[in-house]
């Protein structure tokens, strides 16, 4: 769940769009953490995750002190890259405000250059 703040909305009180970027930024990263492979775990093996590609259809409207819902879901798993779609909802409702989604791809901090999941994060995501 995460309370919209003042911070995040306009004049109207409604959440401003590039705010529902960061719901998905976070319901992708509670995703991995919830998923038992950590991020602390992906760095201390040279690994991260690079976003490559993001984007988010808007649905609905959110208001300031709203709670959102982020449900996250890897809906592509390929080599060395994973899409995640988060669906954002009105907390308690089934009023879904915005489909977000993120590509990421797996990469070396040795190298630079893409490099495949690991195993173990893959079978994590496989038993989702």
């Amino acid at each position: 769940p995460v309370r919209v703040r003042f911070a995040d909305t306009e004049l109207q009180s409604q959440v401003v769009f590039g705010n529902y970027f960061t719901c998905c930024d976070e319901g992708f990263r509670a995703y991995v953490c919830a998923i038992v492979y950590s991020w602390e775990k992906l760095g201390n093996t040279c690994l991260e995750l690079y976003y490559v590609e993001s984007s988010c259809q808007f649905k609905g409207r959110a208001f300031c002190a709203d709670v959102l819902d982020v449900n996250t879901r890897v809906i592509e798993l390929s080599r060395s890259a994973m899409t995640a779609e988060m669906t954002i909802s009105k907390n308690n409702q089934d009023e879904t405000v915005a489909i977000g989604r993120i590509t990421a791809v797996m990469v070396s901090t040795k190298t630079g250059r893409s490099t495949p999941i690991p195993p173990e994060l893959r079978a994590a995501i496989k038993h989702v």
